[in-house]
């Protein structure tokens, strides 16, 4: 379904373009959470879900076959706006940032290089006509290191007949090491809410940013028990502090002296490094980069080219593979690249 949230227009908004909206909402969320400088909050996007082939021809429909090679000025909002809510047109200068983000599925019907290169060499600035991230094989991708640091990273690819979808979903799931750490704000939503019956939304919210900013073990018990106490029943008050203690425990940042926001945010800092070497082995077959090169190799990445060697590897339904690689994880390094390189 598509969902184009928001009433009054506010330079400060920013607008996702997305096909699904779960894991992308939560992945941006945890990035917007992890990196405050950015300065998004997700009650300032509005998000419109679509078909990369779709929103390429709704495109051709307001702007003509030859978009593209003419160099028009397509404005994303006004196209969206006007087949959704033609009494409430959106402009670009609305928008601070405008994101698309969409897996590469080889398997769609629609698939064609043509439209999805056209897409990706145009819409390249966040800040104004928006900037189209490409996830291989999908967004889960961002998830698919097996250890940190993971070297094998550098060669994972998956199959073209592994299908996107389930299929990948469950298979970094089974190698994944990410998975636990990054769901773990929803974990502990989900468990006072399923499990310790507790309904009010803004409670469970409170709740959770009380247990995720612990910082140290010795205070870790009293915190918990703390936040506790006016959210769940006092008959199991003593069950869900304790199993809290122990899924926090688990989680080990808390021996580091870390919060959770500032553990994942390494944790963050580590997935954007393995892509960025990963792109870099991609488009010119190095994956080792010198620590202080990062920036510089960073800049120098180029999403089209990368595309256009996804496509050819690709290309064979049988023998065919697709390099895993997030690109939308990016958003941070290219908003300042001193949150990753601090």
């Amino acid at each position: 379904m598509n969902s184009y949230q928001g009433e009054v227009r506010r330079r400060s908004q920013n607008l996702l373009i997305v096909e699904g909206h779960h894991e992308k909402n939560k992945l941006f969320w945890l990035i917007f959470k992890c990196f405050p400088e950015i300065n998004i909050n997700m009650d300032e996007i509005w998000i419109y879900g679509t078909n990369i082939y779709q929103l390429y021809n709704d495109i051709v429909k307001e702007y003509g076959a030859e978009w593209a090679e003419e160099n028009e000025d397509i404005d994303l909002p006004f196209v969206i706006s006007k087949k959704q809510y033609p009494d409430k047109l959106r402009y670009k200068g609305d928008f601070t940032n405008i994101v698309l983000v969409f897996d590469y599925e080889r398997h769609d019907t629609n698939f064609s290089e043509e439209k999805i290169l056209a897409m990706q060499r145009y819409f390249v600035d966040a800040a104004d006509m928006g900037r189209l991230y490409i996830n291989y094989p999908m967004i889960e991708s961002y998830r698919h290191l097996c250890q940190l640091p993971d070297d094998d990273f550098s060669e994972r690819k998956i199959p073209v007949s592994l299908q996107p979808g389930k299929e990948y979903k469950a298979l970094v799931d089974q190698e994944t090491i990410i998975g636990s750490k990054v769901d773990f704000p929803h974990r502990i939503d989900d468990l006072l809410e399923k499990r310790f019956r507790v309904s009010d939304a803004q409670k469970r919210k409170r709740c959770c940013n009380e247990i995720l900013g612990i910082s140290s073990v010795s205070s870790m018990e009293n915190v918990i028990d703390n936040a506790l106490q006016e959210v769940v029943a006092k008959s199991i008050l003593p069950t869900a502090k304790y199993l809290l203690v122990d899924w926090v425990t688990k989680q080990g940042y808390v021996h580091t002296n870390q919060t959770y926001w500032k553990y994942i945010r390494g944790v963050f800092k580590q997935v954007i490094y393995h892509n960025i070497s990963k792109a870099n082995r991609i488009q010119y077959g190095q994956y080792q980069i010198p620590e202080n090169k990062y920036k510089e190799y960073f800049e120098r990445l180029d999403l089209t080219e990368i595309l256009k060697v996804q496509n050819l590897v690709s290309k064979d339904s049988i023998t065919g593979f697709i390099w895993v690689l997030n690109t939308c994880i990016y958003f941070v390094a290219e908003y300042n690249f001193r949150l990753v390189s601090d």
